[in-house]
């Protein structure tokens, strides 16, 4: 099988940037409501958007491990 493409591999590091901020912003969002809900203004913000960058990089690991992972099965 043939290495993939550059285009299907720019597709897969793109799809990851926006899963990456995608995550931090949710957090964040989620954080805000915590804080409207529970009046803990700045707390639920700040810990849920570093819970948040922590998850993202996890998931950044996981997924970079995948695609290296799937190049090199498609290896010669």
């Amino acid at each position: 099988m043939p290495p993939p493409s550059p285009l299907v591999r720019y597709g897969r590091y793109g799809a990851v940037a926006f899963e990456f901020s995608g995550t931090i912003a949710a957090g964040a969002v989620v954080g805000y409501l915590i804080d409207r809900w529970l009046h803990t203004e700045p707390y639920g913000v700040t810990l849920c958007t570093l819970l948040a960058v922590i998850g993202g990089f996890v998931r950044l690991i996981l997924l970079l491990r995948r695609f290296d992972q799937l190049d090199r099965e498609t290896e010669p």
